[in-house]
């Protein structure tokens, strides 16, 4: 991408020092100029801009032995917060945070198995109004992560198909009462993006679980990630067993929280793994090997480098982790046996940080937008001066 309009040059450039400034404890004007290649008359123009929105500060001058001590810059982890909500099957989840992503306040609320659009949805907007009141620290806005399709613009889930969904403009009716920006996201691609904001992932494709009361997915190749057309849950695994979404046999009939729940009396599947019961065992041990029947599918169509498990199952004891990487590279193509298949560093966190994730992207620092830039002139990256 060519950036012949100077006032596009300086955006993008602002956004490169903030992010860069995100990387670092603190930098000198001169190591930012020098890191992004950028002439030092503009790294001072954009690094007086951002103090002057107060996003970053300065802390003194460096000891050096020779020469002007300069002056350090870092950026002011409070200056604005964000809100991210996550709309979970089993609970909703409110969480304010700081630009580094440590969370302030957070609230959970339970989630009905079949909430009403317009009286769950009053519910998420108190909640918001609640916690966006008691703040004195500007909010730059709110996502919301959802399961579902969601509105090119960000305002509607067009269709929630397990709660009956269709048509609900959530994020318009957020920002009228609490006067912030607000977007939808959906729930697995903010989890994604929790993954590379916070896991430190840096693998450019690779498939994505979310192993859940429902499981759902999400392929992700350079700075794209597509998730919502994915119905990997329904994938056909066994010649039995009816699904709720009336197809038999799917993958969610043998390894997703509401069919393990079923099987044992009500129990979730993290009550479940607690009892020494044999037949708990065997369902908990028939579900990891599902699990990794669909995964050497889901490799052998993508051609992933690296599979990573998210969501409340994936955090299993390690022995059902090692029965589906023992059954995977067992049955795989060779060509792809090796690939790693890992459990998500954030670990049972992944939810709650999706929308945080997203909501700093998309509010504050807008890296996405920034690789996706790099990726569409690797010749030319963004490292060019004004």
């Amino acid at each position: 991408m060519k950036f012949s309009q100077p006032a596009t040059a300086r955006t993008v450039n602002r956004l490169r020092v903030l992010n860069l400034l995100d990387a670092y404890p603190s930098l000198s004007r001169s190591d930012i100029a020098r890191m992004l290649a950028l002439n030092k008359p503009s790294t001072s123009e954009i690094v007086e801009q951002l103090l002057g929105e107060q996003l970053v500060e300065e802390q003194g001058k460096t000891v050096q032995r020779n020469g002007r001590r300069p002056t350090m810059v870092a950026l002011k982890h409070d200056a604005r917060l964000v809100l991210g909500v996550d709309l979970g099957t089993r609970t909703a989840s409110f969480s304010l945070s700081d630009l580094k992503g440590n969370l302030l306040r957070f609230e959970r609320l339970p989630t009905p198995r079949q909430p009403d659009a317009k009286e769950f949805g009053q519910l998420v907007i108190k909640t918001c109004m609640k916690l966006t009141r008691i703040s004195s620290i500007p909010i730059a806005g709110i996502i919301v992560s959802c399961g579902g399709t969601i509105s090119e613009d960000g305002n509607t889930i067009l269709n929630h198909e397990y709660w009956g969904w269709k048509d609900v403009p959530l994020a318009k009716a957020i920002e009228m009462h609490t006067k912030l920006p607000t977007r939808l996201v959906n729930h697995v691609k903010a989890m994604v993006q929790a993954e590379r904001w916070f896991g430190n992932e840096t693998t450019k494709t690779f498939f994505y679980v979310n192993w859940g009361e429902h499981i759902s997915s999400a392929w992700v190749h350079a700075n794209t990630i597509s998730c919502e057309r994915t119905r990997f849950g329904h994938l056909p695994i066994a010649p039995t067993g009816l699904c709720r979404c009336g197809g038999i046999g799917c993958l969610e009939t043998i390894a997703a929280g509401w069919a393990l729940s079923e099987k044992h009396q009500g129990l979730s599947v993290k009550q479940l793994q607690q009892l020494n019961d044999d037949a708990v065992v065997k369902s908990l041990s028939l579900a990891c090997q599902a699990m990794a029947m669909a995964l050497i599918a889901a490799s052998a169509v993508t051609g992933c480098e690296k599979i990573i498990l998210g969501g409340g199952i994936a955090n299993l004891d390690d022995r059902y982790l090692q029965l589906i990487q023992d059954f995977y590279r067992e049955h795989a193509h060779h060509a792809l046996a090796e690939i790693p298949l890992v459990r998500s560093q954030l670990k049972d966190r992944s939810s709650v940080l999706g929308s945080v994730a997203s909501a700093l992207d998309h509010w504050v620092f807008h890296r996405s937008i920034l690789e996706t830039m790099q990726g569409l002139d690797q010749e030319k990256p963004l490292l060019e001066t004004e």
